[in-house]
């Protein structure tokens, strides 16, 4: 089952915006300052070769600038100010970029203007993006009026830790082994007394396939209490049936059963350590052709600098990458963080995309 609501899973998209719109950002803006630093933007020795690569970092911190400022709206989405907070900062910044790359590059010439733009250029998206959530921050301000209080609350969460303590008051010794294909009804929230009522478990499938269980459906939720009220001799239970009736005709509420987050933890567990150890042995099974992909990439990126250095390289590998040292240290690096990222991608399609 794939949740489509955009609130569970808005974060995690934001921040990997956000993560890579400020990586790309601190290289594009970084590369500028070393520019002016070495003199390039003031005593080139190919003007024509300056002016391409400050326009490519432009469009470049273009394309960054959009991620950092939907990322970061993404992410403080719920407090308000962070629109008018990015657009000051960015007007401010926007004012103060030509003196301070002027003082960096040593003279304010026509190409200084050509990188102080390229900065810019980083700045564009930010104001947009920025104002266009002040103007909507204000309008449902207005709207709903400012004694307003809004409080966020992940009931499935809640629901999870009540359960984990009772667990824990419980003091179990023995468990059962759980795995990604274990039913409803052997997960150590569930009711054992209602598991021997329940036509879920009479079924032989687990409520989450059946898209109904004892926590969301009304009619099972009334045959296990009549069932119970039987054999107790019981008559005057009250039946679920209203209480439950305005989830009839809606999608099951899984995301927020108790029941379906702790089969989806179990999930996790298993895979996550799966997604952990899969990139170093990957690359050991396939090191043939990391070796064949590394010295293709090594090529493509040394024609990529070829075309961006301020200067004509002299050698055929400026970058010095074209090497079996550099090689190993790239599949360490590639190694860990490929270790890291697989690891919250599973996080992110079993906690946010339920599937």
């Amino acid at each position: 089952m794939m949740n489509r609501n955009w609130t569970l899973w808005r974060n995690d998209i934001s921040r990997w915006m956000l993560q890579l719109g400020v990586i790309g950002a601190v290289m594009g803006v970084g590369y500028l300052v070393y520019g002016g630093l070495k003199g390039y933007f003031t005593n080139p020795i190919d003007p024509a070769r300056v002016s391409m690569v400050a326009n490519t970092l432009a469009y470049f911190l273009y394309c960054c600038g959009w991620l950092v400022g939907l990322g970061l709206i993404g992410v403080y989405w719920d407090w308000r100010p962070i629109g008018i907070t990015v657009f000051l900062t960015s007007i401010f910044s926007w004012l103060i970029i030509p003196f301070v790359f002027a003082a960096i590059a040593g003279s304010n010439t026509d190409l200084t203007m050509r990188g102080i733009d390229a900065l810019r250029s980083f700045l564009t998206p930010l104001l947009v993006a920025s104002f266009v959530q002040s103007v909507w921050a204000f309008y449902e301000y207005w709207r709903s009026g400012p004694n307003l209080k809004r409080s966020l609350k992940n009931v499935g969460q809640l629901v999870v830790n009540i359960q984990r303590e009772r667990e824990r008051e419980k003091r179990q010794t023995r468990r059962a082994l759980l795995t990604p294909f274990s039913p409803c009804w052997k997960l150590p929230v569930i009711d054992k007394l209602m598991c021997e009522h329940c036509p879920v478990m009479k079924r032989r499938r687990p409520c989450w396939k059946l898209k109904a269980g004892c926590q969301c459906n009304p009619k099972i939720v009334d045959l296990v209490l009549a069932d119970m009220a039987e054999k107790m001799g019981e008559t005057s239970w009250l039946m679920s049936s209203p209480l439950l009736e305005w989830r009839k005709g809606q999608k099951p509420p899984c995301h927020r059963c108790s029941i379906y987050l702790q089969h989806q933890q179990i999930k996790y567990d298993w895979f996550a350590p799966i997604a952990f150890f899969s990139p170093p042995v990957l690359l050991f099974v396939f090191w043939e052709r990391y070796q064949a992909f590394y010295f293709q990439a090594v090529q493509w990126m040394n024609q990529i600098w070829i075309q961006i250095a301020f200067t004509p390289p002299a050698t055929f590998d400026p970058l010095g990458l074209n090497n079996p040292t550099m090689m190993v240290y790239a599949a360490i690096f590639l190694g860990i963080f490929a270790m890291v990222y697989f690891v919250r991608l599973v996080e992110f399609v079993v906690f946010k995309l339920f599937l």
